[in-house]
């Protein structure tokens, strides 16, 4: 019996351990995306900014305000969850794979904005 228990709880002390090492992995690859990015002069969004908090990804345009980026299918692609409802694609380095830059679709058009510290 004692050896029954024992094993039981070793058992939950490792489905602990990896859920715990499965939400850091989870937020360390978020923070991938955090940074500032630049639009091209004359875009109608001059800085778009990704944060992270608790392992989930917010971007806010110039200064109106953050919103929640929600993780899509697609790899590198979160939708916001501003009244715009933008949709974010991060773009990689083929050889480095480090966010370079990114891709917002937004009311029918799409701006182009690189990563100022990739």
């Amino acid at each position: 019996m004692k050896s029954l228990l024992t094993l039981l709880l070793i058992g939950s002390l490792l489905t602990v351990a990896t859920g715990a090492k499965a939400q850091t992995a989870s937020a360390d690859s978020v923070k991938a995306y955090a940074g500032s990015y630049t639009f091209a002069s004359g875009s109608p969004i001059q800085k778009y900014t990704i944060t992270t908090e608790k392992g989930d990804l917010f971007g806010e345009a110039d200064s109106y305000g953050k919103n929640k980026l929600v993780k899509q299918a697609k790899a590198d692609t979160y939708q916001s969850t501003s009244s715009y409802g933008s949709v974010i694609t991060f773009v990689r380095d083929a050889a480095t794979k480090a966010v370079t830059s990114l891709s917002m679709a937004i009311q029918g058009s799409e701006l182009t904005a690189k990563k100022d510290n990739p």
